[in-house]
């Protein structure tokens, strides 16, 4: 059917005032009929718009009420003789019922009269006066007969506009780390031959009052049989002539297993070129080979972590890990919810949000604080390094070093640790090796035991509050003795301790950290004090820090202790506000200065001030002045940084007493577009990154892919889970850089962002593996969208008869998901359009049918939307209804 028939019947339908439906149900109370029924339009921000059905009395509108009730969702019940409506709002005490029958209205339970001229019991809904919209659920409408249109106005924030709030948060949240299990993997890693792909450069001019120089630094990256390679060549000229190297070279193949962080495989990744050895003591750089099974793309869960409780019945309860939901769930009929929490890396925060029936809002917060040295239960996790020093002393007999470590998952709280280092490089013994442990204590509190056999101990412990409040402290017992030439510099045995204590101070966040550290040497010891506390008032912001050190001489009762004076520093910084009344050129000028004073000598002993502001949108211009008041000696600094569309430059000049020196640096880089064939300059360093080019265009053969000739649809219409930097091209390829590489991305078309209302993909959302070292083409072909039509029809003695104002539910086939909710025509007649290509179920609404006290033919009718060029047309989707008859 032409879309401009639909239009034209659409108006015809909603500018028919007098649409009338006499009841067929019998009298009750001596029941007044309607001067007519109207369809209403009605929209709401959380609702949406709908058509709703109005009995007019007069000038009066009465208005359906489980119509409004379902719009809302506030909760309602039939009464015993399914033809009055009960419920309680917005508390459970606060119960009204509403009895057309017994011809009484309960409000806040306390009985009165319901006058029959009042309401109207039609044949799908009860009709009531306006009134009792107000004093039940402080609900006010205005209804203007003349555009056939309404509004409402409520006291109170409706159930549906809270719902809609939590459901538009969760959405945003799990679009930014959901899982991805479900999402169709459109396009997985493929592996090059040979990929050309991206070069960062950098380009560093220097000159002085004593020379001049030029420096740069070349890093490729690209992917070579199937595995990534880069390596980075750097020089400066100066008298000397030309001096570089080549550094960091190297060729890593990653296997299947590297891109699935939550496996324990057997390897994930081969690496041959310049490497450094992955000891955490004693790490040297080779140029050899590298064997691991650690994942590519780090781990982000180390467990699952069991939260439960209980609440008030049917309570919606949300768990959100660092601020993003996780899980949600309703509390059974005793209260009790349960999750399990993915524990992950890092400072794990937990929150529990639990909105109660009666509209109060519970918060929770729980903290975990999880190091990237714990495995899961069971895994095991290796490093094999081997090959010749880089830069090996002449005195070694052989620079071969060879390296492995090893940890493994006792349990979900617990990791062991060993590691080896083997060559002449460390000594006589030509190896020294490693033991650690790992624990959790009640999940939050952190301990940490490493111990070299020769070398020492070493212990720490920390643990981070809910508050904010976390605490950590090291203790090490050195094993070998120093030598009698350095026994004064080198400890015994050291330990610190850090305690950070949050506050509230002028209504801000505030703070202050206390922390000493002690050595123990064999003649006396030494340490320091320190504290920083923070505070903002305003756009002013302070930190003060002090810092002192501790001295001791001598041993036992000939110890003598001393305290040094220290430093104490204070900085402040300012924001100027855009406000339109200060100058442009201050506005949001961001003014810092810092002031140290020697508390032994009672005097300031340097001051700094700078001054920084943005300048042409993309520039940032900084000057800075330092004082040495002690020697009486300054510096001067002034500094330009601006981001051009293919490159960044900065400028740096500084002056003093002494002389001079200033620096002009360029750095960029260039990628290799497989779409165009082209130089793909950025301001932005893009080796060992990713990047792709989505084109999207107009399928007019229906194969699925882009062929010459094809229209390219230029649109920014694409959303990612991940961060990345978007461009649309004249070409109108979008391309996205700042991908990391190796990594699973979920791509979202935005239908509302094309050009073309009824042009839609074929698939709306899929995954996609982010390439090394270059770019990839995604290619997405677009269709235009379907139509559906059909009509709700009931039998009768006389033929088939339409019914107007029902709902119907149109929800896609195998999620449920509800993609739009439709409303019949006073013929029974309805329609939708812009349909994506897919699967949908079409059910007219349960509540509805109850109410009607009516059979359906079939519950559920199913269809498909193809892909088709010029969008699939549906029609005579129809529903057949029947009544029920009455014992």
């Amino acid at each position: 059917m032409n879309p401009v028939v639909f239009f034209w019947k659409r108006v015809f339908c909603a500018l028919s005032i007098l649409a009338f439906c006499l009841g067929s149900i019998p009298e009750l109370q001596a029941q007044q009929e309607p001067d007519g029924e109207a369809l209403l339009t009605f929209s709401h921000p959380s609702i949406g718009q709908y058509y709703v059905n109005a009995a007019f009395f007069g000038d009066v509108a009465f208005l359906p009420l489980g119509e409004f009730l379902s719009l809302t969702e506030i909760p309602y019940e039939q009464t015993d003789n399914k033809l009055g409506l009960q419920g309680s709002y917005p508390s459970p005490e606060e119960i009204w019922k509403i009895d057309p029958v017994a011809g009484f209205i309960w409000i806040n339970g306390v009985s009165e009269p319901l006058p029959a001229d009042k309401f109207y019991l039609g044949e799908l809904d009860l009709f009531l006066h306006p009134e009792y919209f107000q004093r039940i659920f402080g609900i006010e409408f205005t209804v203007n007969p003349y555009a056939l249109s309404m509004s409402l106005k409520s006291e109170r924030p409706l159930p549906i506009e809270e719902k809609r709030k939590r459901e538009a948060i969760r959405k945003k949240l799990m679009a930014r780390g959901g899982s991805q299990e479900d999402i169709p993997m459109a396009l997985p890693r493929d592996r090059a031959i040979l990929g050309l792909g991206m070069l960062d450069y950098a380009v560093n001019f220097d000159q002085s009052s004593e020379n001049t120089a030029t420096s740069f630094q070349l890093r490729a990256g690209g992917e070579f049989l199937g595995g990534d390679i880069q390596g980075a060549y750097t020089g400066s000229v100066g008298a000397e002539g030309l001096i570089s190297q080549f550094s960091g070279l190297r060729w890593r193949y990653v296997l299947p297993g590297g891109l699935e962080p939550n496996r324990n495989v057997l390897l994930s990744s081969i690496t041959l070129g310049q490497i450094n050895t992955t000891s955490l003591t004693d790490a040297v750089s080779l140029t050899g080979f590298s064997l691991t099974n650690n994942p590519v793309i780090p781990r982000q869960e180390l467990d699952v972590y069991v939260i439960d409780g209980y609440t008030e019945r049917d309570s919606e309860v949300e768990l959100l890990i660092g601020g993003q939901l996780v899980d949600f769930m309703r509390a059974d009929d005793v209260g009790y919810y349960r999750f399990n929490a993915p524990v992950t890396y890092g400072t794990v925060r937990l929150t529990l949000r639990i909105y109660t029936p009666q509209g109060e809002v519970i918060v929770q917060d729980r903290q975990l604080q999880i190091p990237f040295s714990f495995l899961p239960k069971g895994f095991l996790a290796y490093n094999i390094q081997g090959g010749r020093l880089q830069n090996a002393a002449d005195s070694l007999p052989s620079d071969l070093v060879g390296h492995a470590d090893l940890a493994f998952g006792l349990s979900k709280s617990t990791t062991i640790r060993a590691g080896i280092n083997y060559g002449d490089y460390f000594g006589i013994s030509r190896q020294n090796t490693s033991f650690g442990l790992s624990t959790r204590l009640f999940q939050q509190y952190l301990f940490n035991v490493d111990y070299l056999p020769e070398r020492y101990y070493r212990a720490n412990a920390s643990v981070f509050y809910a508050n904010n409040i976390n605490i950590s402290t090291q203790a090490t017992e050195y094993l070998t003795l120093p030598n009698e030439e350095n026994a004064s510099s080198q400890p015994i045995r050291d330990a610190n301790l850090n305690v950070f204590i949050p506050f509230k101070l002028f209504g801000r966040f505030s703070g202050i950290r206390f922390g000493g550290e002690k050595q123990w040497l064999m003649d006396g010891y030494k340490g320091n004090l320190q504290a920083d506390f923070n505070m903002q008032i305003g756009k002013l912001a302070g930190r003060f820090n002090y810092r002192a050190q501790l001295l001791g001489q001598g041993s036992g009762d000939d110890l003598s202790s001393e305290f040094a004076p220290g430093i104490l520093t204070g900085s402040f910084t300012y924001s100027l506000p855009r406000s339109p009344s200060l100058p442009v050129f201050v506005k949001g000028m961001f003014i810092r200065s810092q002031v140290r004073y020697n508390t032994a000598s009672f005097q300031l002993s340097n001051l700094n001030i700078q001054v920084s502001q943005t300048l042409f949108k993309l520039g940032r211009l900084t000057m800075a002045y330092d004082r040495d008041l002690i020697n009486g000696s300054g510096q001067f600094q002034i500094g330009f940084l601006y981001d051009f569309n293919f490159f960044r430059s900065s400028t740096q000049f500084s002056t003093r007493k002494q002389g001079y020196s200033a620096r002009q640096s360029i750095s960029g880089s260039i990628g290799i577009d497989p779409v165009a064939g082209a130089l793909l300059p950025s301001n932005r360093d893009q080796v060992s990154r990713s990047g792709v080019s989505v084109r999207m265009f107009i399928d007019e053969n229906e194969n699925g892919k882009f062929d010459k000739g094809e229209e390219i649809v230029p649109a920014k219409a694409v959303r990612l889970d991940k961060s990345g930097n978007m461009l649309l091209g004249s070409d109108g390829v979008l391309r996205i850089t700042q991908l990391q590489s190796y990594w699973t991305y979920a791509l979202e078309i935005d239908t509302q962002s094309l050009p073309d209302p009824t042009l839609a993909p074929k698939e709306k959302k899929f995954g996609f593996v982010a390439e090394p070292n270059r770019f990839k083409v995604i290619d997405i072909p677009l269709y235009r969208t379907g139509i559906i039509e059909g009509a709700v029809l009931m039998k009768q003695k006389s033929g088939e008869q339409g019914i107007g104002g029902l709902r119907l539910l149109l929800t896609k086939k195998g999620t449920g998901e509800l993609i739009e909710t439709l409303r019949t025509f006073a013929d029974g007649s309805y329609y939708a359009f812009g349909l994506l290509p897919g699967n949908y179920q079409l059910e007219i609404d349960p509540k509805q049918l109850e109410f009607l006290n009516a059979n359906v033919d079939q519950s559920t009718i199913e269809f498909e939307i193809k892909p088709l060029i010029d969008g699939d047309y549906l029609e005579n989707l129809n529903f057949t209804l029947s009544k029920i008859e009455e014992e």
